[in-house]
């Protein structure tokens, strides 16, 4: 009776050192997963993530040593994993965790077991490409440049400013630097197949309904990849109050100038950091088709009056809860376990 009461104590205590290794890797996938940016800053940043996690096993009472901990990364789910350093980390999304902690066994090596056993715990945390089935994005929708940008950026270009709402009558010296740039191209309220006379909101028009969806990113109906955009008419002066107000609950308040080629080194909250549609306009059949989903960066303040553009800078991807996405090209993403 005595020997079946201590294994039972030491097979518990193994139960219990498995159940703290599974939960470590769950936590530090998902911690590690935010930090990955298509850069080896964010392999690094990711590796230190899981190394510096807080929780710990046997009772809470330990620190898992960092020599059994294995952090693999992959672009795929199924592997390839691999280990850094690597040349370009351009869409390593994937991180796995392993931890092997160690116990010692109290009363199983009297019965020939070893004195020391280890047990597995592993996760998969990754950046999976976000659905809007509730919305979760800003109800304006900037116009892609370009169809065949192999960049995956529409033709935009990171750091640089685009118009994601326009007059109908917008002259070159009106428009946003990145219009500026790719004019008449880039002339969207000439180019636009709805009408009235203001172009890019695409959301309900009572000041109830914009605040909503502006201040709290809620939409009416679903929008994926591939749906029509139906843009709405007007600019109302409850549009610019609800964005000055999701502006100003940013906890950075920096006014950032377009840098073409270099994102600005947002820190805040989020709620400037937003995600629009980009749809294709003319360039696709039926037009105004979204293509796909990207980050931009609000201003802190908007110009009044119905003749003026409003810009934002292009951020090219984002993670929900993160920063820039391990992906190239435009793209909105959440963390998820995935194992």
């Amino acid at each position: 009776m005595v020997g079946m009461l201590g294994l039972a104590i030491d097979l518990g205590r193994l139960f219990i050192v498995k159940t703290e290794a599974q939960a470590f890797c769950d936590s530090a996938a998902i911690q590690a997963a935010t930090k990955l940016n298509g850069k080896n800053s964010g392999i690094d940043a990711a590796e230190t993530s899981v190394y510096g996690s807080a929780n710990t096993f046997n009772f809470n009472t330990q620190k898992i040593p960092n020599a059994d901990i294995q952090i693999l990364f992959s672009k795929s789910a199924l592997g390839p994993w691999e280990k850094p350093p690597f040349g370009n980390a351009s869409g390593y999304a994937f991180v796995r965790v392993e931890a092997r902690p160690k116990i010692n066994l109290s009363f199983m090596p009297a019965v020939g077991s070893p004195t020391q056993m280890s047990t597995l715990g592993e996760a998969v945390g990754a950046q999976v490409q976000q659905t809007f089935p509730n919305g979760g994005y800003m109800p304006f929708t900037p116009f892609a440049l370009s169809t065949t940008d192999s960049t995956g950026n529409y033709g935009m270009t990171v750091g640089q400013s685009y118009g994601f709402l326009w007059p109908g009558n917008a002259k070159k010296q009106d428009a946003c630097p990145g219009n500026q740039a790719n004019w008449p191209a880039a002339n969207f309220s000439d180019n636009d197949n709805t009408a009235g006379s203001n172009r890019g909101y695409f959301e309900l028009q009572s000041a109830s309904s914009i605040r909503s969806a502006i201040e709290g990113a809620t939409q009416t109906s679903p929008l994926n990849i591939g749906d029509v955009v139906n843009l709405t008419n007007g600019q109302k002066q409850a549009m610019q109050d609800a964005l000055e107000v999701r502006a100003a609950l940013d906890t950075d308040q920096t006014s950032y100038a377009p840098t073409p080629g270099t994102a600005p080194n947002y820190y805040g909250n989020n709620m400037r950091m937003v995600t629009m549609p980009i749809n294709g306009g003319s360039l696709t059949s039926p037009p105004n088709v979204v293509l796909g989903f990207a980050a931009f960066l609000l201003p802190l303040s908007y110009p009044n009056g119905g003749n003026k553009v409003w810009c934002a800078i292009y951020m090219g991807s984002r993670v929900d809860g993160g920063g820039t996405s391990a992906y190239p090209g435009a793209g909105s993403y959440v963390v998820r376990l995935v194992q």
